[in-house]
């Protein structure tokens, strides 16, 4: 490869042209070819190239001088190293060149996009510019972050042009607003746009019944829709309605629409620019319209600033155009619309969401399922027997406890007797004495002191058998086979026990059911019914069905409110079951839907509440 020499302009010149280059504001492939020309000439170099990174592979930008530089050599050789190295370290020299005589020098370049790697690289002569010199890294230092400044200053002319779109479409909107009928708010929005476009003639075109037919003409209040023009022109429109997007004639470079009906009209309306955007509501085209001018072609630009006016003005306008027809096509009209969204393929899930919930509330309100009463229940015994304090004492010993299976005649609890015992023995002293004083008394015929002497002995026999009833009862004895229910004096032997004080409750094990308990709302919902399953706190791995033998004439009042108590007796043996046991009961209350079980608390409610 040969070196192509260039004449340099001198440094001022170059510094000037780097000056301009900061305040560019053409198109990026213009940018960096200048840019590429200014860093070549301001650092001596016989070629420079702007390389991007697009993946793993590093393609050319731009290339300076124009025309000269080799660009597919230079991209088919591996940059890797090198390139990761200066995108790490700062300007770089290549060590191994491509070609000898030649010094190549790879230098980063800051962009405004963090993930995007761009690299200037300059080929000096080895001559001039010996390996390792920093004299070129020094100049190119300055314009190492052009092309942020660059990249910076067209998205801020980008925010200036869109703040000036939206300022113009809201000044539009403003005019518009000021209307209540549909018709003079496009009258006034065509002539609007025809003067800020300076266009000759501004047309809209309204979607009715799925064709599009024009509704208003700048400049013009009158005019006969079946005139040609109009017709072909009405045709431009639905090209533009057809494929949703803007169509400009003459089509600027990448437009690929379809305009043989702009390409008619424009030839027949001798018009020498034709811009046509359509007017969109939550995506849907409702018109279209159409700018038309002889002096100038429509830019891209004119194109968004058209994009941008009619997004704000189009809400309006079809508000304005439902209002003004009479109540019986507006209501037509939201039908034909709600049946569009039902019937269209859009919305595909929240549309089976809709089918599944109405199949669900038809479900709910047409197929009953069998319903039962939940409520609570409490095991409780035909026979229980309180165990009380024969007299007042000391508890020597408590033999059980709850949960105790004990036997008829068993003891249960066992008082002190060593006091019983000493007034026995006192008794059995006395009347001793007092038989002795009554033998005496006889005897010496004093019959005064015979009586007494009996009186006294009568009292003490009263007192032994008193103390010997006492025995008898100081053990407590079980008055019949059954479970200890309640009662656990373990942590009070030694205390004194006063008279009556109840002591143990004692449950027989024959003849257990369950009390289950109904609230008073749910009484008319049993019916006839009798079956019931029974689920028990300490067993809720299996219910167990029971049966429904007797309800309740009365209710009774509780914590909830009033309820009715029912004997539930169970159809399977439980030997485990014990009196007190609670759990949780279902009773069968018929075949119910899904719709009046969820509804038919809060409408007893309102009925209670309304007298309905």
């Amino acid at each position: 490869m040969e070196p192509h020499s260039s004449s340099h302009d001198t440094p001022a010149t170059a510094e000037a042209r780097l000056r301009e280059l900061r305040l560019f504001d053409g198109p990026p492939p213009a940018f960096w070819v200048r840019f590429t020309e200014v860093a070549t000439e301001l650092s001596g170099a016989l070629q420079g190239r702007c390389i991007v990174r697009l993946g793993d592979s590093w393609n050319l930008l731009a290339t300076a001088p124009e025309g000269t530089a080799q660009g597919r050599f230079f991209l088919s050789r591996s940059l890797g190293a090198e390139a990761t190295a200066a995108l790490q370290e700062g300007p770089r020299w290549v060590e191994e060149t491509p070609l000898p005589g030649f010094e190549h020098l790879l230098v980063p370049l800051a962009v405004e996009d963090p993930g995007q790697q761009c690299l200037l690289e300059l080929v000096f002569s080895a001559d001039e510019v010996p390996a390792g010199s920093a004299s070129p890294v020094d100049r190119l230092l300055l314009l190492a972050d052009t092309p942020r400044i660059y990249q910076r200053n067209l998205a801020a002319q980008e925010i200036r042009r869109e703040n000036e779109r939206t300022a113009r479409a809201l000044d539009v909107l403003a005019m518009v607003n000021e209307h209540q009928r549909f018709a003079p708010a496009a009258m006034t929005l065509v002539n609007e746009l025809a003067h800020r476009f300076g266009a000759e003639r501004a047309t809209l075109g309204w979607v009715r019944n799925y064709y599009l037919r024009i509704v208003a003409i700048s400049g013009t209040e009158r005019f006969q829709r079946k005139m040609q023009v109009l017709q072909q022109l009405e045709a431009a429109m639905e090209e533009s309605k057809d494929q949703d997007e803007e169509i400009l004639l003459p089509a600027p470079p990448g437009q690929e629409s379809v305009v043989a009906d702009h390409q008619q009209y424009s030839r027949d309306s001798q018009s020498g620019a034709l811009l046509s955007a359509p007017l969109r509501v939550e995506g849907e085209s409702v018109g279209v319209l159409t700018v038309e001018r002889e002096s100038e072609p429509f830019t891209e630009e004119d194109a968004r600033a058209l994009r941008v006016i009619l997004d704000q003005c189009a809400p309006r306008l079809v508000d304005l155009r439902r209002r003004d027809r009479w109540f019986g096509a507006r209501w037509a009209a939201g039908l034909r619309r709600l049946l569009a969204k039902v019937l269209s393929p859009r919305h595909t899930w929240l549309k089976l969401a809709v089918i599944l919930a109405t199949a669900f509330v038809i479900f709910s309100l047409v197929v009953p399922f069998r319903y039962a009463v939940d409520t609570t229940f409490q095991v409780r015994a035909d026979t229980m027997s309180f165990v009380s304090a024969p007299f007042e004492g000391y508890l020597e010993e408590a033999l059980v406890r709850p949960g105790d299976v004990v036997a008829a005649g068993q003891v249960v609890l066992a008082f002190e007797r060593e006091d019983l015992l000493i007034e026995e023995a006192e008794a059995l002293a006395q009347i001793q004495r007092f038989r002795a004083e009554a033998e005496l008394a006889e005897a010496e015929g004093n019959l005064a002191d015979l009586r007494v002497a009996r009186a006294q002995l009568a009292q003490a026999e009263a007192r032994l058998d008193l103390a010997q009833h006492r025995l008898e009862r100081a053990s407590l004895r079980a008055p019949f086979d059954g479970v200890v229910v309640q009662g656990d004096f373990r942590d009070r032997v030694g205390a004194r026990i006063q008279q009556g004080e109840q002591l143990l409750l004692l449950s027989e094990l024959e003849g257990l059911y369950a009390e289950i308990r109904l609230p008073e709302r749910d009484i008319d919902l049993i019916g006839d019914h009798r079956r019931a399953r029974l689920v028990f706190a300490s067993r809720p791995d299996k219910s167990f069905p029971a049966t429904i033998e007797m309800l309740s004439p009365a209710a009774y009042p509780d914590q909830e409110g009033n309820a009715f108590a029912l004997r539930a007796q169970l159809d399977e043996e439980a030997p485990w079951l014990r009196p007190g046991m609670t759990g949780v009961s279902r009773i069968e209350a018929g075949q119910r839907t899904l719709f009046w079980r969820a509804t038919h608390r809060i409408i007893d409610f309102i009925r209670l509440k309304l007298w309905i």
